[in-house]
């Protein structure tokens, strides 16, 4: 079994080749691949592992079809071969996912334009179910009839519907067990990883200022302040990436040009259709609105606008989901849904261009060729299912001559069943405790929220998460005022959802 083990101490005392800053997707993958080529690394997060932008994403794995209307085709080269890796890798919680869009005659959504776009996407992806179980396969787009569209979305706004178009992408059902099953692999190849230790300052060398020597950081959970030592620091910090830049060295504008705030919504409603809906509030022109089956309840996404830096800038604008929920309304005549259906809301930010619209490339910025520290590097990524390749990108940049390992080795499974909960799922007796047990004693749990939020998807659901409170009491090895305290915090955000 693999154990995360929090030791701050004993990772001051050791040397290791990089650090990274940072315990999003991006700076996990990159831990993920620097075990890969048997390199020591120290992955710091201020907070808990995959917080933040990381666990609000829409849990779908996209290959890139969009991508065919810009004929941006390396991006979708990209992603069509990263969604075969989760699919391949991950195949206990990553499954195909159909997807349909309603046709109304108007613009390119129209069914021939459609049907060439699909033809396209099944060609230039013919690769995508190689070597993938046979029950994990991708099948060829399609256009299928107004008749059988009313049949998998009888909800569809039937004024001008012609026929609609299907394709196939995938989804991540637990998505929290993806990102820490990459953790603990990393961990098991030689990883070490923190989570509540926050950098504050940048190592260099005693003999040579130009090159840098570790970080200086803080145990939020004691107040110890500590020394790690690498010759290469990686900022992977989110966000954040551009603060930090500007702390350790200088300020990188194309790190972060603008903050665009994201959110997707859970509604305490059936989903639409099995398949994912793919919507538009004009009928064939702007925003394109998903509709994800999670679990059979109606997850949509994605609102977007862009903020300013602050405190409260994940917090979407009351204004802002008055707007979705009419648009997702007039979308699906007779949803009729309120804020008062709203179950949760997961918001986070992404890189912009001067635009506004979200940033179309990864930055990767080696400060030394800026005139900064030599061994330090700064990258701001923007999609999550690219984030293994970035990732693989920047190391390759950094340590060239390092050759890599097979994903199967790293990526063994322990012929465990995986974790996975259903939307009602509760623990009813001691075997579901001691599932539960495994994870609170091995995956560096350190505060309540870390099981609810971000070792499970019990916090997804709420109320579900509010009554199985008292009965996870047993799993924690804390003092009475300490258990109070931790409820206390997570009965206020999931009441605030």
């Amino acid at each position: 079994m693999i154990t995360l083990t929090r030791d701050p101490e004993k990772c001051s005392r050791e040397s290791h080749d990089l650090i990274i800053v940072g315990g999003g997707i991006y700076g996990i993958m990159l831990s993920y691949e620097a075990a890969r080529r048997g390199l020591r690394s120290l992955l710091l997060e201020r907070n808990d592992f995959s917080g933040a932008t990381s666990l609000n994403h829409l849990r779908t794995v996209h290959g890139g079809f969009r991508y065919l209307q810009t004929l941006d085709l390396p991006r979708f080269k990209e992603s069509v071969g990263e969604r075969k890796w989760f699919i391949k890798y991950f195949p206990q919680y990553v499954d195909p996912m159909p997807c349909l869009m309603p046709l109304y005659g108007k613009g390119i959504y129209r069914a021939p334009i459609l049907w060439a776009g699909l033809l396209l996407n099944d060609v230039l992806s013919f690769s995508r179910n190689f070597s993938i179980n046979s029950g994990k396969h991708l099948p060829n787009g399609k256009i299928i009839s107004r008749q059988r569209t009313l049949e998998l979305f009888p909800g569809v706004d039937t004024v001008g519907l012609k026929n609609s178009a299907v394709w196939y992408d995938a989804n991540i059902q637990e998505y929290q067990r993806v990102m820490i099953e990459v953790v603990k692999s990393a961990a098991a190849a030689g990883a070490s990883v923190l989570n509540y230790v926050d950098v504050t300052g940048l190592l260099k060398t005693k003999d040579n200022a130009a090159c840098v020597a570790g970080v200086r950081a803080v145990d939020r959970e004691t107040g110890r302040e500590y020394e790690f030592k690498a010759p290469v620091v990686i900022n992977a910090a989110g966000p954040w990436s551009r603060d930090i830049a500007k702390t350790f060295d200088r300020d990188h504008e194309p790190l972060f040009k603008k903050r665009l705030l994201l959110w997707n919504v859970l509604f305490n409603r059936e989903a639409l259709s099995p398949y994912a809906l793919g919507l538009m509030p004009e009928k064939g022109k702007g925003h394109t609105y998903f509709f994800h089956p999670w679990k059979k309840r109606l997850l949509v996404g994605t609102g977007e606008i862009t903020v300013q830096k602050s405190d409260t800038e994940t917090t979407v604008p009351p204004e802002e989901i008055e707007k979705f929920l009419n648009n997702i309304n007039k979308m699906a005549p007779g949803l009729n849904l309120a804020e008062s259906d709203i179950q949760h809301v997961y918001s986070g930010i992404l890189p912009a261009k001067d635009n506004g619209k979200l940033a179309n490339r990864e930055v990767i910025f080696d400060h030394s060729s800026h005139g900064g520290p030599n061994g330090l590097f700064s990258i701001s990524g923007v999609k999550f299912t690219t984030s293994r390749l970035v990732a693989d990108k920047t190391l390759g940049r950094i340590f060239p001559k390092r050759e890599k390992r097979p994903h199967g080795e790293l990526l063994k499974r322990d012929g465990k069943q995986p974790v996975t909960f259903g939307y009602d799922w509760e623990p009813t007796g001691p075997e579901e405790l001691n599932v539960l047990k495994e994870i609170v004693d091995n995956e560096s749990v350190v505060h309540l929220g870390d099981l609810i939020f971000r070792r499970t998807s019990l916090g997804d659901h709420p109320g579900r998460a509010l009554r199985v409170l008292p009965g996870l009491r047993p799993l924690f090895d804390w003092e009475n005022r300490k258990w109070e305290e931790e409820v206390k915090l997570l009965e206020d955000r999931l009441v605030k959802g």
